[in-house]
């Protein structure tokens, strides 16, 4: 998988927000909100290709979870991602 191009994360009234950036356009009906974490993982893979099991990783190098925490999360946080179009 893969980040989508013209995609990047701001700040909007205090969340932290994904949005399509340029010719793109923005179609504010369609924001992702985006926790400490989740924007921990898009700037560390963000133009990278990347499996469940790298979210995974990420998730263990940098929080004290359990392996089977982190690929449950993981999953959950790929999967969500990739119902919104925002990865590939």
């Amino acid at each position: 998988m893969k980040t989508k191009d013209g995609l990047t994360i701001k700040s909007i009234a205090g969340e932290q927000v994904l949005i399509m950036q340029g010719k793109f356009g923005l179609d504010m009906t369609k924001l992702i909100a985006f926790n400490e974490t989740s924007v921990y993982l898009w700037n560390e893979l963000c133009g990278k290709d990347f499996t469940v099991e790298d979210v995974a990783k990420l998730l263990i190098n940098r929080y004290d979870v359990e392996q089977t925490v982190a690929e449950a999360d993981a999953r959950a946080w790929v999967e969500r991602l990739l119902a919104c179009k925002a990865i590939v």
